[in-house]
């Protein structure tokens, strides 16, 4: 862990697997985080989850998204979304499972007391504070995520250069209908100039 606080003292971001429970279980990393208004990236790197997911390259396609699934869980439920509510965290592959299943989380939480002793409101309130990449490879599941969790709070995403990357996530953007040009313009680049304080691209003149 002091090695990562190292690396968050000079950069805008660091980057870590979600699947260990890392992030949950270390308060101090968090605080140090929030307080130098460094943004967090969760990207999997394989699954620690194993068994029936190896074959079929369910260790990627399954294991991956369920691996962020948890670990968005266990930083909502455990409190952490709620003590360090500056965090700035942003999950790959479109947030994992949670941002479209979210509703069982609220469920639990409204009918089961085990689920509300750490967290005041409902986990969805939590979701509202993370940050979601555009790696879906479906215009549609894209459109979900921008309607429910909001333009402002999706960023573009490749997943360069593995064979599981969008191969065109700028054109991919442009294939989703219904959003506003000012919202996809968030969605491209808007939303890291704003949470990595990136210089705001100049503006050509005419």
């Amino acid at each position: 862990m002091p090695a990562i606080i190292a690396a968050a003292e000079v950069t805008d971001s660091v980057a870590i697997h979600p699947g260990y429970g890392f992030l949950s279980e270390n308060a101090d990393f968090a605080a140090r985080v929030e307080e130098l208004d460094v943004m967090i990236f969760l990207h999997p790197s394989g699954t620690s989850l194993v068994g029936r997911m190896e074959d079929h390259y369910f260790p990627n396609t399954v294991g991956h998204p369920l691996d962020s699934a948890l670990c968005v869980g266990q930083l909502v439920f455990d409190g952490y979304l709620e003590r360090f509510p500056k965090l700035k965290i942003c999950i790959a592959h479109g947030g994992g499972y949670i941002p479209g299943y979210w509703g069982r989380f609220d469920h639990a939480w409204a009918h089961r007391e085990d689920c509300r002793v750490t967290i005041k409101k409902k986990p969805s309130e939590y979701l509202k504070k993370l940050y979601f990449d555009t790696v879906v490879f479906d215009e549609r599941q894209l459109k979900n995520l921008i309607d429910i969790w909001g333009a402002d709070h999706i960023m573009l995403g490749t997943d360069y250069p593995f064979d599981m990357a969008e191969p065109d996530p700028v054109g991919f953007l442009g294939r989703v209908e219904g959003v506003s040009a000012k919202d996809m313009a968030l969605v491209a680049g808007g939303n890291a100039e704003r949470l990595l304080s990136l210089p705001a691209k100049a503006k050509s003149k005419a």
